[in-house]
Parts: C-alpha cells; structure tokens; sequence
C-alpha cells in the first residue's frame, strides 16, 4: 500500500516543473536533507530539474547547496551555511547565507539576509518557507526578495530515512510566472537519518 501511495505521488507531482525548497528546520548532526524536483523532458517552460542539499555538521548549523538545470540552459548552483536559531514545539526559525553562480555567465548572486521557516501543524503536516534578498555580488544592489511557501506531508517514516511530499508556491525576483505572481512548485523530500 505505502509503494502504491508512493508511486502515485510521484506520478501526480509531474504537473508542475520547479520546486525543491528549503525551510527553516536543520537537518541534524551528521544527517542529510534532500530535495528533488523534476521537470519531465523540459516540458514545463519555466520549470526546473532540481536537487537541493543539506548536511547537518551540528544539530543547528548545516552546510546547504542546490544544483538546478533550467528547461533552456542557464543552470546555477549554490552553495552556503544555514543556521536554525529557533526550535520549538510548533516553529523552527532559521537563517542562511550563500552564493548562486551560473554554469553559462559570468554573474554570481549573494543570498543575504534569508528567513526560512517551519510552522509545525501536527506531527505528519508542516508548513515551511523562505524569504531570500539576492544582492549583486558587490553587495551594494539588491536585486529584490524571493519568497516561497509551501505546504509539506510526511508520507513514509523509516527508523533510516523519511520521505515527504510538498506543494507550494514560489513569487521570482528575476524572472515573471506567465500568470500572475507566484509560480507552482513541488518537491520530493528525503531525510536519511543514519
């Protein structure tokens, strides 16, 4: 049966081509965080294949990257330092800092200050998100804010890993949705806890 359901989620999550994300809660000493996102064949045209990254050298700070593969080129990667500085029974609070550079230009991004966030609903729903200021590499110009909130769903626990499903919306600073504002996301989340 949790194959069953598995297999439908990842069957369902095709129709939106971006996603992965990050939130505000730590993946914990010496674990790993993944998120996956794929968009089928470059269908969607302002979708991304995505993996984001996280590895927890204290239970409160980790080291975080992404890599994400546009449907028309321009990939970028990121790399940087997250750190939790609130855990709570129903709120984590984080913050990070990093740098996105693109695999076809010379253009590097510093993200800072960032807010990430995890409102903790029950035990199996959350809800999580970011707030990113993505500057010029010189620091002097903000190029704007990116926000992105999503709703996330355990839907298997393993005492080695967990896998979680999330859907979301993401509001651009760089580019614009074709309809309105805020753009579709989804993501495959795997936390390896050994």
């Amino acid at each position: 049966m949790k194959l069953k359901l598995i297999s439908l989620i990842l069957l369902t999550t095709i129709l939106f081509g971006s996603g992965a994300y990050d939130h505000g809660t730590s993946a914990g000493k010496a674990k790993w965080d993944i998120s996956l996102t794929w968009n089928p064949f470059n269908y969607f045209k302002d979708g991304q294949t995505y993996a984001v990254f996280g590895y927890g050298l204290t239970n409160k700070l980790d080291v975080h990257a992404y890599y994400s593969a546009y449907h028309n080129g321009g990939n970028n990667y990121y790399g940087g330092l997250f750190y939790q500085f609130l855990n709570s029974k129903y709120l984590d609070l984080a913050t990070a800092v990093g740098i996105r550079a693109y695999t076809d230009k010379n253009l590097i991004h510093l993200f800072m200050p960032q807010l990430l966030y995890t409102l903790k609903l029950t035990e199996k729903l959350r809800i999580g998100g970011s707030i990113v200021n993505i500057r010029n590499k010189n620091l002097n110009t903000s190029r704007g804010k990116t926000v992105d909130c999503f709703l996330m769903l355990k839907v298997y626990e393993h005492k080695k890993y967990s896998i979680d499903f999330t859907v979301g919306a993401f509001n651009p600073v760089l580019w614009e949705p074709e309809i309105g504002d805020w753009y579709p996301t989804y993501s495959i989340d795997i936390k390896i806890k050994n």
